[in-house]
């Protein structure tokens, strides 16, 4: 993976790694500001950037290997037209770098507020019907309704930790029916131009590049 060509965006350094050519890059560059992710040529690199690897979309080892570090990078893939990013991936990053709303402007959300084991059957069955009332499949309402009760279980059970560090739930998954109120989180869902988008909030920032390096 190489450090060349690059483009630093606000802290960020924009790296092209072998399976794209410099040209591509550089037509990246437009659809990243129309997402609200600002480049600037750069001469040399900046002392610990936090790094965005564009690539074709194929994960390779070294990919994996770079999650690994320490802060690891983000991925973006060119799956848009021409071998350019998707204008909804750069938008959700562009929100992501704002510190905004990970979910459309303007979209009709609705949220769930998740304390007890069985709101995460709930809200997975509600998003799965949302896609069914959009005139999503069949296939693809239940694909929606496993992920939706994936993330929501990780949040309510596998996130909260105690002051230690060490998990609250997470080694009782099978005994617990209510978490503390505390430890309570929160999943949004809104169906907008083709595409279920979700949003997981809990207090703990539990998630990690590990999973997918694996």
């Amino acid at each position: 993976m190489s450090t060349a060509p690059h483009l630093e965006a606000g802290g960020l350094l924009l790296i092209a790694d072998e399976s794209l050519s410099p040209a591509q890059v550089e037509q990246a560059a437009p659809v990243l500001a129309q997402g609200g992710v600002s480049l600037h040529q750069g001469s040399e690199l900046p002392p610990g950037p936090r790094r965005l690897v564009l690539f074709d979309g194929r994960l390779s080892p070294a990919h994996a290997e770079a999650l690994r570090r320490e802060p690891p990078p983000l991925l973006l893939a060119t799956r848009g037209p021409d071998g350019r990013p998707a204008a909804w991936e750069v938008r959700l990053l562009g929100s992501l770098l704002r510190g905004g709303a990970l979910l459309p402007e303007g979209a009709d959300v609705t949220r769930h507020r998740l304390q007890r084991v069985v709101d995460i059957g709930v809200t997975a069955e509600a998003a799965s019907a949302a896609v069914s009332r959009a005139g999503g499949s069949r296939v693809a309402a239940g694909l929606v309704g496993d992920v939706v009760h994936e993330l929501a279980a990780n949040a309510l059970l596998d996130a909260p930790v105690d002051s230690r560090g060490e998990p609250r739930y997470a080694h009782r998954r099978t005994e617990v029916r209510e978490v503390a109120e505390e430890d309570a989180c929160e999943l949004s869902f809104a169906v907008e131009d083709g595409r279920m988008w979700l949003e997981g909030v809990d207090r703990f920032g539990g998630l990690r590049p590990g999973p997918f390096a694996r």
